[in-house]
């Protein structure tokens, strides 16, 4: 059906209305304007000018109660993320014994690890952003749950592989979500916290390996002819607590916690009541009685014509906006129009506002994650390798496991040492990349060092930098990116990382078939890679409003 009168139409504007699957639903109407580029601008400045009125609002109610449980409980998706890469780690070369794997396959179960994060971090980064952050805050960690503890029960390598996958899909969303998430409802005062909150995702490597060390020792092979079916069970067992660990975080999502969706998401969509609401109840949770109106928000300049609005319920404009309408009766077409949605958003980090720091960014996350994964997921395979060389088997695997819990400690402070040097003279990219340039020289160390106290003192220096350096990247990424596209520019990133982090144990695999310090000469040289790229990235977030 459409309306048209060509001497007095000014513009023309199209609604397309998804029809109701029954008679008592409402129609969804989405407006899209065919002459809308002025207008979008115009649109763009109001939601600007609105986000500042909100970021004095945010500051006024002041960190309090609803802040610090949301820490908490995306500490805990952070501390998950990691919780899982270690485990993974440890367990590696317990399944490679299990089922009687080479070393060029053994580094497909981090791959598939990586690859179901990959998507996920897509997945769940691109929801975040076009249907709110609320949503994908507790399903990332219930399907992490569901499979993590199916795992536990795969008979064969390509099963467990395939678990492993369907369990990266969930957890891959944590970063990306949680931290965007996070970084709305802080005051700019308090935005040093989001790298704190990586002091989470080191206690994730921690637990992982204290778990490990009580674990794995007595319920795994040390002798070749072992039943693995009876007496190598270890990694199963490993699989299952994580995966019962991570329920008990749900729940503490779900049951203990009134999560509001993001007050920035709802101002980029231009839903600015909804956003008052939101903020209404977050400053009653921290006791703060101020008035929040509609009115301390600015009234965008074109109410008349606003560029794919939503309206949940009928009647259509009046004649005199001159619409045509185009009713959608089956859902493809719906589709088609959602995806054009978030295609507009991905293009719009390729602008010349974003290019630079958009191609820059993606780099580092891919380049630091598979220097990283090169070191770190196979570091217990190292070890283990260095002490038969140097003729140790006895406890070995006890040896191997307590030098990992101390490997993985030394990550704790590092995050906390990020959280004071951001707000540092350095900032977020000198720290960062001060932090970078000294991990390629620590695994550099660790490669050609003989003793196992040089190993102990390398790795623990590398676990260091390389949790500073991480804990920045993840507090900086959502930083440098405005709210209405930052779930997507932050999802990708992590996705890009995802993928080196599919490719690099197969590729450390194949290395360490030629010897065990290749793959850590390669890490090396990708960390200071790395370190020049952060240096030329062309924004610094400390002391600026997210």
């Amino acid at each position: 059906m459409s309306t048209k009168n060509s001497n007095d139409i000014d513009e023309e504007r199209t609604m397309f209305i998804k029809l109701p699957s029954s008679g008592t639903d409402a129609a969804e109407i989405v407006v899209e304007d065919d002459n809308s580029s002025d207008d979008s601008i115009l649109l763009q400045d109001d939601i600007a000018k609105k986000q500042t009125a909100l970021d004095s609002v945010i500051t006024k109610i002041g960190m309090g109660k609803f802040q610090k449980q949301l820490l908490v409980l995306c500490g805990l998706g952070w501390l998950a993320d990691n919780m899982w890469l270690q485990c993974i780690a440890v367990i590696l070369p317990r399944v490679q014994k299990h089922f009687g794997l080479p070393n060029s396959l053994i580094g497909a179960l981090s791959s598939s690890l990586f690859t179901g994060m990959m998507f996920g971090a897509l997945f769940w980064g691109v929801l975040s952003d076009t249907h709110g952050r609320k949503q994908a805050f507790n399903w990332t960690l219930a399907v992490t749950t569901f499979f993590g503890i199916i795992a536990s029960f795969a008979q064969s390598f390509f099963q467990l592989c395939f678990m492993l996958f369907l369990l990266g899909f969930g957890v891959g969303g944590n970063m990306p979500v949680d931290g965007a998430l996070f970084l709305e409802f802080i005051p700019k005062e308090h935005q040093y916290l989001l790298t704190f909150m990586s002091v989470f995702f080191s206690f994730g490597a921690v637990l992982s390996s204290v778990l490990a060390y009580f674990i794995l020792p007595p319920n795994s092979c040390t002798e070749d002819d072992c039943n693995v079916f009876e007496e190598n069970n270890g990694w199963r067992y490993m699989l299952a607590i994580l995966g019962s660990l991570t329920f008990l975080m749900l729940m503490c999502r779900i049951f203990f916690f009134q999560l509001q969706e993001s007050p920035k998401y709802l101002i980029s969509r231009n839903r600015k009541h909804d956003a008052v609401l939101v903020l209404r109840k977050i400053a009653k949770i921290n006791g703060n009685n101020m008035q929040i109106q509609a009115s301390d928000f600015p009234t965008p300049a074109n109410t008349t014509n606003p560029r794919n609005r939503s309206f949940s319920s009928f009647p259509f404009p009046n004649e005199t906006q001159h619409a045509k309408v185009e009713f959608i009766s089956d859902p493809i077409s719906y589709i088609k129009y959602k995806t054009s949605s978030n295609i507009e958003v991905v293009m719009s980090l390729f602008t010349r506002k974003w290019f630079m720091t958009t191609i820059l960014v993606w780099c580092i996350w891919t380049l630091v994650s598979f220097a990283y994964t090169m070191f770190n997921v196979f570091l217990p395979k190292y070890l283990e390798s260095l002490g038969l060389d140097n003729g140790e088997s006895d406890s070995l695997m006890q040896d191997v496991l307590k030098d990992y819990v101390v490997y993985s400690l030394c990550g704790v402070p590092g995050s906390l040492a990020a959280a004071w040097l951001i707000e540092t003279v350095l900032g977020r990219i000198g720290t960062m990349s001060i932090a970078t340039f000294g991990t390629a020289l620590s695994v550099f160390l660790f490669s050609v060092v003989k003793s196992h106290s040089s190993e102990i003192i390398s790795s623990a220096m590398v676990s260091f930098l390389a949790t500073l350096n991480y804990a920045v990247i993840y507090g900086y990424t959502p930083e440098v990116f405005e709210s209405k596209v930052r779930g997507t520019a932050c999802g990708i990133a992590s996705a890009f990382g995802r993928v080196a982090g599919i490719i690099a144990p197969m590729v450390t695999g194949l290395l360490l078939s030629i010897s065990v310090s290749v793959p850590l000469y390669v890490s090396a040289l990708l960390f200071t890679i790395s370190g020049i790229c952060m240096v030329l990235l062309p924004i610094e977030t400390k002391g600026r409003q997210a």
